[in-house]
């Protein structure tokens, strides 16, 4: 009987990401070159709470971090159907870029406190680290 309660916590282990591993909160994106940010909320996507989503939550001016009241694509989302793959790694999700509104093929990596995004389309890639807030 021990043996068995070891091997299923062991299993376990293994099989199921920590919770501590979840892209979850609220996260601070780089600033854009027109001087705002957005504030993004990660979490499970409401279709399938087994991938991650992330909506836009605020957009604020980096300088007086004022909100940016008319920003029209407040909880619209941004990234979408992220599978976690390994330690913090997720693939095979997409990221939308609002200023030229284009979609991109989509990973990201959390270390501690920092998100690496990236996104590409073909071979043109580019990617941001956002920091978590809360």
């Amino acid at each position: 009987m021990n043996k068995f309660f070891n091997f299923f916590l062991l299993f376990s282990l293994f099989c199921f990401p920590a919770y501590s591993e979840n892209v979850v909160g609220l996260f601070k994106t780089e600033t854009s070159d027109r001087g705002g940010f957005l504030i993004v909320e990660m979490g499970p996507c409401n279709k399938n709470n087994s991938l991650t989503c992330g909506v836009i939550k605020d957009a604020l001016w980096e300088d007086n971090n004022t909100k940016i009241d008319d920003y029209e694509h407040l909880n619209k989302p941004i990234v979408w159907g992220m599978k976690y793959t390994s330690t913090g790694v997720y693939k095979k999700g997409k990221i939308w870029r609002p200023t030229d509104d284009k979609t991109f093929n989509s990973k990201m990596e959390l270390k501690d406190d920092k998100l690496e995004v990236s996104g590409c389309i073909f071979v043109l890639c580019s990617s941001q680290t956002w920091v978590k807030i809360k």
